[in-house]
């Protein structure tokens, strides 16, 4: 069953956050382990307490291929990148419909 990993966030640091994206895609292995299915930096807020500005959806082919890639020392050496650069942030794991 696919599974889609949900990160939102606000971007307070430009310079810190271009450096965490020209690791990012090699890192998640987007193109080969995940499809990009959504990049908006514009994200409103419709419903709830918070949200940032900026959401990324990743589609993996399961639960486990994301949190493999997720936790994957590739990844985890660019994270804190974007933590370091961003507000707000969360991240959730779903599953797809089918």
């Amino acid at each position: 069953m696919s599974a889609y990993l949900i990160v939102n966030y606000s971007v307070t640091d430009a310079d810190q956050y271009g450096e965490y994206q020209k690791g990012a895609g090699p890192a998640l292995g987007i193109g080969s382990d995940c499809e990009l299915v959504v990049f908006d930096p514009q994200s409103e807020r419709v419903e709830g307490e918070t949200a940032g500005h900026q959401t990324v959806v990743l589609k993996f082919e399961s639960k486990e291929k994301a949190k493999a890639v997720y936790e994957s020392g590739a990844y985890q050496a660019i994270v804190g990148t974007r933590l370091g650069a961003t507000s707000g942030h969360f991240a959730v794991l779903v599953n797809g419909m089918g």
